[in-house]
This record gives C-alpha cells, sequence and structure tokens, in this order.
C-alpha cells in the first residue's frame, strides 16, 4: 500500500486521515482521525472528524492530509495479444 500526503485544505476528501495542530504560547495540542464530512460553510468548509469534532472550530490549524493509494497492477499484452 502507498500513500499520498497533502497540506492543501481543498484536496481533503472523506476517509482521508488528517492531522490537526493548536499552538498557544505555552503548549501545542494536536487532534488527528478520519475525515467523515465537511460542514455547509460555503466559504470556508470545515473537516468534520468521525468523532463528530470540528478542530478548525476550536483554533486548530491543518497540518496534513494522509491518503493510501491503492498499488497499481502492471499489466503487459504480449505478442498474441494476451494480456497477463
Amino acid at each position: 500500500m502507498r500513500y499520498e500526503i497533502t497540506t492543501a485544505p481543498n484536496e481533503v476528501r472523506p476517509g482521508d486521515l488528517v492531522v490537526f495542530r493548536l499552538q498557544t504560547k505555552s503548549s501545542v495540542k494536536w487532534s488527528c482521525g478520519p475525515v467523515r464530512c465537511f460542514t455547509d460553510d460555503k466559504d470556508a468548509p470545515a473537516i468534520v472528524l468521525t468523532s463528530g469534532s470540528i478542530p478548525e472550530y476550536a483554533g486548530y490549524e491543518l497540518i496534513c492530509c494522509i491518503r493510501s493509494i491503492p498499488d497499481a497492477e502492471q499489466l503487459s499484452v504480449d505478442d498474441e495479444g494476451v494480456v497477463s
């Protein structure tokens, strides 16, 4: 299994694993989990985790999104046109 990582919020899809960070003056807090859906805000939809939490509403910043990419199967065609 291969994985793809992105930091662009507009590339996040349901089922992806996301990592959020909240940095305060004295600490750093993390939140992560799989994406369930997005809020209905047309201008800036927020990510809703499967736990029901919306980290962006609590001030968290998206750090990265990780999604699995199925391994592609390499096929070949021989001289007789048989795919293997």
